[in-house]
C-alpha cells in the first residue's frame, strides 16, 4: 500500500511543476472572466503546498509552515483579490525544496505508524495516518485539476504528464 502513496505522492511533484508552467505570476493572481466563485491559480499552489506541510510533516521532518493562514487548509482560508501573496515561484520553490527529505521521510514510515490515528483536525477525514495520507493525495490530485482546467481559460496549452 505505501508504494502505490509514494507512487501517487511522486507524480503530484511532477504534476504541480508541470500544471504551473507558462503561468506568469500576474496571471496567478487573477481569476478567470473575474469569477469570484473560482479560485485564482496562486490561491490553490499555495492552499496544495499547505497541504503538502502535511505529509512533510508525516515524514518526520519539522518544516517552517510558511504563510500558514493566507493558503489553510480544511476551510480556514479563501482566495483574495488585489492581495500581496507570495510569488508563484517562491511557493514553487518553497514545495520543491521538500519534496525529496518528505519523500525519504515517508518511505521510512512503518505500518504500525500508518495504523495510527491521525491528529486533530485530521481525524475528521481519516481514521489512520495511512488514510489520512491516501486523502491528502487525492485532494492534491483535486486542486493540481482545478489548475489544469484554469490553464485553459487562459489560453495555454493542456498539462502535460512528461
Amino acid at each position: 500500500m505505501k508504494n502505490f502513496l509514494l507512487i501517487q505522492f511522486d507524480l503530484h511533484q511532477r504534476l504541480f511543476n508541470n500544471v504551473l508552467d507558462d503561468f506568469t505570476d500576474a496571471e496567478t493572481n487573477e481569476r478567470p472572466y473575474g469569477d469570484t466563485n473560482v479560485n485564482h491559480v496562486k490561491y490553490l499552489a499555495g492552499h496544495l503546498l499547505n497541504s503538502q506541510y502535511g505529509l512533510i510533516q508525516m515524514a518526520g521532518l519539522e518544516p517552517d509552515v510558511k504563510w500558514k493562514k493566507l493558503f489553510a487548509v480544511m476551510g480556514g482560508s479563501e482566495a483574495k483579490d488585489k492581495f500581496d501573496y507570495p510569488s508563484i515561484e517562491e511557493i514553487k520553490k518553497e514545495w520543491n525544496r521538500w519534496h525529496e527529505p518528505a519523500f525519504h521521510g515517508l518511505k521510512q514510515l512503518s505500518d504500525q505508524e500508518l495504523e495510527q490515528s491521525p491528529l486533530p483536525p485530521f481525524d475528521k477525514v481519516a481514521t489512520t495516518n495511512g488514510e489520512l495520507w491516501a486523502f491528502i493525495n487525492h485532494h492534491q490530485a483535486y486542486h493540481i485539476g482545478q489548475i489544469s482546467i484554469l490553464r485553459k481559460a487562459f489560453g495555454k496549452e493542456a498539462m502535460s504528464y512528461e
